[in-house]
């Protein structure tokens, strides 16, 4: 789940800016200070993930795309090519065997910097970094390409015998880059948690590296023949055994394990690290890592680590949900598909299909109509008798004693522009929506009226996260009273203030108490426009 986002050199933000997330986060700022480039840089990373462009490293444009940010030089602060790029996700994930090492911490972040040397050359992936919570755990950078393998072996933690992986291996051609580690924490509180574990279970350790190195005596002659890198491994074997039969301490237990994981790379696809591999000068292999000793004692494994904080920025960019300050106009008569969708869409324009496929869908929509109190329901019917797949959407005005309906388009604008937000709201379950302005058009009431919505979507079964870049006081003068009433934490919002200076934009977090007052200052007042008028 997403937690955090550091920019560095990305469009308004010079110095490196953290904008702290929360099942609520609220961006607030003036006009142009760079409230937009926050949830642009999410969309820029869900943009190119879902271009499935194996060598895209990054997509400014695409064809019917999510955003348009132009090209690489106008992402940079100041559009200098001199600087770096960089964008630092953080992220919370379950305890797995991948990452359940480094005190067994659930908190990972990685950050990626881009480089453009020269406006003839292309856009590099200059450095990954993989963060285990404030603390860099192993940076990469790329491979030469005269190094590149013609498979790139898969770790050899995913395997119980290591005479299985001989053939097994991502093919070249599904891997865009290689990088290879050229930084390891060597600090004793990152290590301290598996050498603790490893002492303790070192004679189960033992027992299982020992019944391997049988197992590589017992194999197949004609397998083993001419085959250096068996002989290798089992030299590895050997060394070892010798090494935990030996009384080690800390500093050489870290020794030895900094040397290998140094050896670690990572294969890519666009940015996102999909395998991990290790390597010794220009020769591929694998290290002693069986998954059957995950059962004694959890090693670093910073490959496994940086390919679980791949593939859990993927998961989290697939449930990320962007909307944009304008949803597509309604159309007086919609034609269905064929299909059932599972979203608005982006612009809202699969907001009829949708209602037209879910009844219940339009039963769920009308409580909150009416919760919200906006004075309509809405009714999703055919058009005549035989119009086959025609069909439109309705509007019933609930003020009036008789049945008066409107068309979509026929009503004021800001209901056709909120109720694709509305919907997306119940029809989502664990995704981040993230919206720009969804008080456009709206009345400041039922600006107030949507933190109803808000603090409902975030509780179970929705379990959803917003990200929300608004000018609505309304909004959040009603979310502090739901933390005033106890319905919602102070922690499930996150007020993001966004200011712009001589150096570039800055990201302030304004924390809210158990009163749901402000304990950090807004800057310049609290809305003070409203004061200036009234004098």
């Amino acid at each position: 789940m997403l937690q955090a986002l550091e920019l560095e050199n990305f469009k308004a933000f010079g110095e490196r800016a953290r904008i702290q997330f929360a099942p609520i986060t609220l961006i607030f700022g003036e006009n142009s200070a760079g409230k937009s480039t926050i949830l642009q840089a999410l969309n820029l990373l869900k943009q190119t993930l879902e271009s499935r462009e194996a060598e895209a490293l990054l997509l400014p444009r695409a064809e019917n795309g999510i955003v348009d940010l132009g090209s690489f030089q106008e992402l940079l602060f100041d559009h200098d090519l001199k600087r770096a790029l960089s964008i630092r996700v953080k992220l919370s994930i379950d305890k797995t065997d991948m990452v359940r090492s480094l005190s067994g911490k659930n908190k990972i972040a990685i950050e990626f910097r881009f480089k453009r040397p020269s406006i003839e050359e292309e856009v590099l992936l200059d450095q990954i970094g993989i963060y285990n919570k404030e603390s860099c755990i192993a940076q990469f950078q790329p491979l030469p390409e005269t190094e590149y393998p013609e498979t790139v072996p898969i770790n050899h933690s995913f395997f119980h015998n290591p005479l299985f992986r001989i053939s097994r291996g991502f093919r070249y051609s599904k891997i865009s880059q290689v990088q290879r580690c050229v930084w390891l924490t060597e600090k004793l509180e990152d290590w301290q948690p598996e050498f603790k574990s490893c002492r303790e279970h070192k004679e189960d350790i033992l027992k299982q590296l020992k019944e391997t190195l049988r197992d590589y005596a017992n194999s197949n002659e004609e397998l083993q023949e001419d085959n250096s890198r068996l002989q290798e491994e089992r030299n590895d074997l050997k060394k070892d055994i010798e090494f935990l039969s030996s009384d080690f301490d800390l500093e050489a237990y870290i020794s030895k394990r900094h040397k290998e994981e140094m050896n670690t790379v990572l294969g890519l696809q666009g940015f996102l690290p999909i395998v991990s591999g290790s390597t010794k000068g220009n020769r591929w292999r694998t290290g002693f890592r069986s998954l059957s000793l995950r059962r004694f004692y959890d090693k670093v494994n910073v490959g496994s680590f940086a390919t679980a904080a791949g593939s859990a920025l993927e998961q989290t960019l697939t449930n990320l949900f962007p909307m944009g300050p304008f949803r597509r106009a309604p159309e007086r008569w919609y034609i269905f598909t064929g299909t059932s969708p599972q979203d608005v869409g982006y612009q809202g324009d699969l907001l009829p299909d949708l209602l037209f496929r879910r009844s219940n869908l339009v039963k769920e929509a009308n409580k909150w109509l009416k919760h919200l109190d906006i004075g309509y329901k809405l009714e999703v019917k055919p058009v005549g008798t035989n119009s086959g797949d025609l069909f439109e959407v309705r509007l019933i005005d609930t003020r009036r004693k008789g049945h008066v309906d409107a068309s979509l388009p026929d009503v004021g604008f800001g209901i056709s522009q909120l109720l694709p937000f509305i919907v997306q709201s119940l029809v989502s379950e664990e995704q981040i929506i993230s919206i720009e302005q969804p008080e456009v058009h709206v009345h400041p009431r039922l600006q107030a009226d949507l933190g109803e919505l808000l603090a409902e979507a975030i509780k179970p079964p929705r379990c959803n996260r917003f990200i929300i870049e608004t000018h609505s006081e309304h909004l959040i003068l009603r979310l502090q009273r739901l933390v005033a009433e106890k319905q919602i934490a102070p922690e499930d919002i996150s007020v993001i203030y966004v200011s712009r200076g001589h150096e570039g934009a800055k990201a302030e977090r304004l924390r809210l108490d158990e009163e749901g007052d402000f304990i950090d200052e807004w800057p310049n007042g609290f809305f003070p426009e409203r004061l200036r008028e009234l004098r």
